[in-house]
């Protein structure tokens, strides 16, 4: 068996820069996890934003590599794939598109199932696990835990294990208090093996001339201490994070949206009302689009579509958070209340060729995050009084219709800070809006915390009190 410090060093040396003590220490333990954990044994990785979470598992993949044992690299959305993908220089893809493939039920609804892991000695590595829910992900229309989901898939192949890395600091799924894949006891409940974990907190050298990290790493001791009174967030020191006024908003979201990197540009909000908001001036203001949706229009798919397909895709269908760019509208159809538009368009943070889909227009403008599925068994009506279905039609054919199953998106020049979660944008507007005092807990400073550590150049500050500025 290969010597502790001899694996330290061999890993170690797959980067130019040395390594802090954190790291190898982490690499150590990780050791123990390989050489020692047994066949059902797993590691959980945290750390906070600069720590070196993602540099370390690149060292580490290149390094499994280099002996031939094989890696399967995962993130819960596209975006947080291509990162996980730049940072170790191998090809990752989304969780939901590994584990699983799309089946029809017995009333003819589509529905995910999991497939069988066909993969043998292979370490699995997925980075964001912040994001991996509990009993949140969507089949048809029942609710399974993907946490549990992802752990079946991994040890259904013959001796594989499961590596996490996230940040505990970062928003928890939605409806949660903590993360379950970032929680060693719930990991090791739904897995039934040892779980070793560690955690990184000193800040990388390089990392250190950084105003947006600055920042981060202050609130995130914040929410270490328990001290949610007394917000100051720094500005100006290295002109990477700057507090825009609102009478010099327009210029500043017209210089990053209105130019050939649009994609690297986003706000990050705390209400949908607000992205709506945002999107709707985006849309209008400097774009010119006054169409519900127009070739150009950046659209978020907000609720998994079974029905739509991406070309060369094995694991085929639409996760919530997906991005895409329209290329071109065909036709505009009315059913009643319910609108549709058919589309070409192209996923932002994937390469694939253009693919056709129809969307439901209404749920641009929903209030909640997408349309709930009972509202949408109303269009069966819509569609008989039009004359578009046949009463004798059964209802069950009814489930395989395209408008049934149009996807369900919202614009995305402005998100939630869930829906933001995983990805990286060169330039991030972070907008405050409503606050009093009692709001600030831990609940906002996790937001706060997931909204700042979006960005990668610029943090643009938006609407935030006075008394939480220090310039």
């Amino acid at each position: 068996m290969l010597d502790k410090n001899h694996f330290i060093n061999e890993v170690a040396d797959q980067i130019d820069i040395p390594l802090n003590k954190d790291q190898l220490n982490a690499l150590a333990a990780v050791y123990d996890f390989l050489f020692t954990g047994g066949s059902r044994s797993s590691f959980i990785l945290k750390g906070y934003a600069g720590t070196g979470k993602t540099t370390l598992m690149g060292c580490l993949i290149r390094w499994l590599h280099s002996v031939n044992r094989k890696t399967v690299l995962m993130a819960p959305t596209g975006r947080s794939a291509k990162v996980l993908s730049a940072h170790s220089g191998y090809p990752a893809s989304t969780i939901h598109r590994r584990i699983y493939t799309v089946k029809q039920d017995d009333f003819g609804r589509m529905k995910m199932d999991l497939v069988q892991n066909k993969s043998e000695r292979t370490i699995f590595i997925v980075d964001e696990a912040s994001m991996i829910g509990d009993g949140t992900s969507e089949s048809g229309g029942y609710s399974r835990s993907l946490i549990q989901d992802l752990i079946d898939y991994v040890y259904s192949g013959e001796r594989c294990r499961l590596l996490l890395i996230g940040d505990d600091a970062q928003l928890p799924p939605v409806g949660m208090e903590t993360s379950p894949a970032l929680d060693s006891k719930k990991v090791q409940k739904c897995l039934d093996g040892p779980v070793f974990e560690t955690v990184l907190t000193t800040v990388l050298r390089q990392e250190s001339q950084s105003l947006i990290l600055d920042n981060a790493t202050y609130i995130r001791d914040q929410i270490r201490k328990n001290a949610f009174s007394d917000l100051k967030l720094m500005t100006n020191r290295y002109g990477d994070v700057r507090e825009i006024p609102m009478d010099e908003l327009e210029d500043e979201l017209m210089g990053c949206f209105d130019r050939h990197d649009t994609n690297e540009s986003i706000i990050v909000c705390r209400s949908n009302k607000d992205a709506y908001q945002f999107n709707m001036q985006i849309r209008n203001r400097i774009f010119d689009r006054a169409d519900e949706i127009e070739s150009g229009d950046r659209i978020m798919i907000v609720k998994n579509n079974y029905f739509w397909k991406i070309p060369g895709r094995r694991q085929n269908f639409l996760a919530n958070g997906d991005m895409v760019i329209v290329e071109r509208v065909m036709a505009i159809t009315e059913f009643g209340p319910f609108r549709f538009a058919e589309c070409s368009v192209q996923l932002v943070d994937e390469e694939t060729d253009p693919f056709h889909l129809i969307v439901l227009l209404n749920s641009i403008d929903f209030q909640g995050p997408s349309i709930p599925t009972k509202e949408l068994f109303k269009l069966r009506h819509e569609m008989i009084t039009g004359g578009a279905l046949d009463t004798s039609e059964a209802e069950e054919k009814f489930f395989q219709n395209p408008y049934f199953n149009a996807v369900q998106v919202k614009y995305a020049y402005a998100v939630t800070c869930h829906k933001s979660q995983g990805g990286q944008w060169s330039n991030v507007f972070v907008y405050q809006g409503y606050l009093t005092d009692e709001m600030l807990d831990l609940g906002y400073y996790r937001w706060l915390y997931t909204a700042v550590t979006r960005a990668t150049r610029r943090l643009n500050l938006i609407g935030f009190h006075e008394e939480f500025i220090s310039n």
